[in-house]
C-alpha cells in the first residue's frame, strides 16, 4: 500500500496500552511438552538461557536459586500453555526469572484509566462508515516507515518509545525522510510523564512537545542510557528535528476506527490479560492468517523478543475494547 496524504494533514500510526506476562512471546522456543522435565533437562535449559541473555547471580547469596525456582515456575506455565496447541506459542523470554509482580515494576507501568479517559483529545476522524472500503491488510514496514526495534532496557520507559515510533512514522510519511529519533529527550524532558517509572502516556508526549514548540533530536544527537536525567534538549546542536502539529485520540471501544486509521497510517496472541493498561507498543498494521485476523505491533524490548521485536495481536474479538484494552487510549501524532 502506498503512502496516504491528506489535504490538510497526514496521520500515522495509532498507539496502544497493553499487558503481556513474564514469558508471553516467543524468545527461547520451548518444545511442546506434555510431560514431565527432568531435572537436568530443566538446569540445561536454565544454564541455556543465562547465557542467551547473560544473566549471572553469582554475587547474591541464594539469588540464583530463588531465580531458578521461579524459572521453573514459567517454564511450566509455558509447556502446559503449548501443551494445548493453541493459536500462539510461548517461549522464554528475558523476563522468565522474574514474578509477574517483579516483571510488572520493572518493565510495565501501572495506570487508572478513568483519569486519562476523561482528558483525552477524542477525534471522529477515523469513525467507522458504510462506504469505507479499506485494505484486507497493511504493513507500513513495508513502505519503509518503521524504524528499527530498539530496547527499552529496565527502564519503564515504553510510553517514551511508542510515542517516538509514531513521530518517526508520520515524519518519514511527509518528508519521505525516516530518522531514528530519541527516547532520552523524553525521558529526560517531558517530566510529566515521570521518567522511568512506567506512568507515561502518549498524548501527553505528545501534548509536551507542542506546548513546548519543541522538536524530537535524533537518536545519535541525544543517545537513550536507560535512566531518567537532566534534560540536555538544544535544537541548534542538533543535527536533526522532527516536529509535530498535533495529536489525537481514537473513541474507545472501537476496532473499526482503529482498523481505519491504521489503514490511513501506519502465531496471534489471543490468551487473557484484562484491561489494566500498563505497556504501550506502537500498531504498525493489521491483517489476518489461518482464518485469524491481528493487529501487527512494535515493541520496545529488542529484536529477541517476539518475532524479531514485533508481534501479532488477535484482531475482531468479541470484546468493544479489544485484545487487552486496545481500543481504549489509542491516538496519534500530526504533521501537516
Amino acid at each position: 500500500m502506498g503512502f496516504a496524504r491528506s489535504a490538510c494533514m497526514t496521520i500515522l500510526f495509532l498507539l496502544i496500552i497493553f499487558f503481556l506476562s513474564p514469558s508471553s512471546a516467543v524468545d527461547i522456543p520451548v518444545v511442546s511438552h506434555s510431560g514431565r522435565r527432568s531435572n537436568v533437562e530443566v538446569g540445561f535449559i536454565f544454564q541455556t538461557w543465562l547465557s542467551t541473555h547473560g544473566k549471572s547471580y553469582v554475587n547474591a547469596l541464594g539469588e540464583r536459586q530463588r531465580r531458578f525456582e521461579i524459572f521453573k515456575d514459567n517454564l511450566r506455565f509455558v509447556d502446559q500453555h503449548n501443551a494445548k496447541n493453541l493459536s500462539y506459542q510461548l517461549g522464554l523470554t528475558r523476563f522468565a526469572d522474574l514474578t509477574v509482580e517483579e516483571y510488572r515494576d520493572l518493565s510495565s507501568g501501572r495506570h487508572d484509566n478513568e483519569p486519562i479517559q476523561r482528558a483525552r483529545r477524542v477525534s471522529h476522524r477515523y469513525v467507522s462508515l458504510p462506504r469505507d472500503q479499506l485494505p484486507e491488510s497493511v504493513d507500513w514496514r513495508k513502505e519503509g516507515a518503521v524504524t528499527a526495534v530498539k530496547d527499552q532496557g529496565s527502564c519503564s520507559s515504553c510510553w517514551a518509545f511508542s510515542s517516538v515510533a509514531a513521530v518517526e512514522g508520520i515524519n518519514k510519511i511527509v518528508t519521505g525522510e525516516l530518522i531514528s529519533l530519541s527516547e532520552q529527550q523524553l525521558v529526560d524532558c517531558n517530566t510529566g510523564n515521570y521518567g522511568c517509572d512506567g506512568r507515561g502516556y502518549m498524548d501527553i508526549s505528545f501534548k509536551f512537545l507542542i506546548n513546548n514548540n519543541i522538536g524530537l533530536v535524533s537518536q545519535s544527537d541525544y543517545p537513550y542510557k536507560a535512566v531518567q536525567g537532566n534534560c540536555n534538549h538544544n535544537e541548534k546542536s542538533a543535527n536533526k528535528v522532527v516536529k509535530i502539529d498535533g495529536y489525537e485520540d481514537l473513541p474507545v471501544n472501537d476496532e473499526m476506527s482503529l482498523k481505519k486509521a491504521v489503514a490511513h497510517q501506519p502465531g496471534v496472541y489471543n490468551g487473557p490479560c484484562g484491561t489494566q493498561l500498563d505497556h504501550a507498543v506502537v500498531i504498525v498494521g493489521y491483517g489476518s492468517e489461518n482464518g485469524q485476523d491481528y493487529w501487527i505491533v512494535k515493541n520496545s524490548w529488542g529484536t529477541i523478543w517476539g518475532e524479531a521485536g514485533f508481534g501479532k495481536m488477535a484482531r475482531n474479538i468479541q470484546d468493544p475494547a479489544g485484545i487487552c484494552g486496545i481500543t481504549l487510549v489509542a491516538s496519534y501524532p500530526i504533521k501537516k
